[in-house]
């Protein structure tokens, strides 16, 4: 783990991926693709088309839960944070989320067992809650966003026709990775010892992953987001 490694555009891509992991689910988020020998991530972004220093800042957020990007925010791109954040939730919805609906199936069919209905249920909500919550942000938090970058572009600074604002997002922005509790519990405390058990480990682990993604996007939604909106909102009233 590079909890504590602030990464910078000298390093090469491929050490911050070995230093941790958590990096990976990354890459495609940003159109990198593995393969890039040992270009560092100045080297990779000018070769994208991404901008180094929104790069460093969204990973830094991601995978550093004490760095605050305060000073960083002032001239952000908000489109191109906006673009991240719908590519992150394209990966859960179309990648992540059916991976571990594949998983859990094969588990269940490996079992027989009173709890499986149980943990069936619970895992759907958890899902549909998921699902409720990206549907949100998608259809409602970044349209707003995406409008009021381009009202200031335009430099067309009215809200008065807009009813929404970026606290109603906070005020409602749970953390849904928190509902994982229960069905954890349920793969790790109340299934009986069985021939499962390797299933079991990979549905737990990449439970884990999936919260820990979460948890970790939440945080670049509440340090930079929420803080850079709000400016934005500020430079309008």
């Amino acid at each position: 783990m590079m909890q504590d490694l602030i990464i910078s555009g000298k390093m090469k891509m491929a050490d911050i991926i070995n230093h941790d992991k958590r990096a990976l689910v990354l890459m495609p988020r940003f159109g990198i693709e593995l393969g890039f020998g040992d270009q560092t991530v100045k080297e990779i972004c000018a070769d994208k088309g991404i901008d180094t220093d929104f790069f460093i800042l969204m990973v830094n957020v991601f995978l550093n839960p004490g760095y605050f990007p305060d000073r960083k925010l002032k001239n952000l791109d908000v489109d191109m944070l906006l673009l991240y954040l719908e590519n992150s939730h394209k990966y859960y919805l179309e990648e992540k989320i059916p991976y571990l609906e594949n998983l859990l199936e094969e588990f269940k069919n490996s079992v027989d067992h009173p709890v499986t209905g149980q943990l069936e249920k619970f895992f759907t909500q958890y899902i549909d809650e998921v699902k409720d919550h990206l549907a949100y942000e998608d259809h409602t938090a970044f349209p707003y966003v995406a409008a009021l970058s381009e009202q200031i572009r335009k430099k067309q600074l009215d809200l008065s026709g807009i009813d929404y604002n970026i606290g109603v997002f906070e005020e409602r922005h749970d953390n849904i990775e928190e509902k994982l509790s229960d069905l954890k519990s349920l793969l790790i405390k109340y299934f009986p010892t069985s021939n499962d058990r390797y299933i079991r480990i990979r549905l737990l682990n990449e439970l884990m992953d999936f919260e820990e993604d979460l948890i970790n996007h939440a945080r670049i939604e509440d340090k930079v987001l929420i803080p850079i909106v709000a400016q934005l909102e500020q430079k309008i009233s």
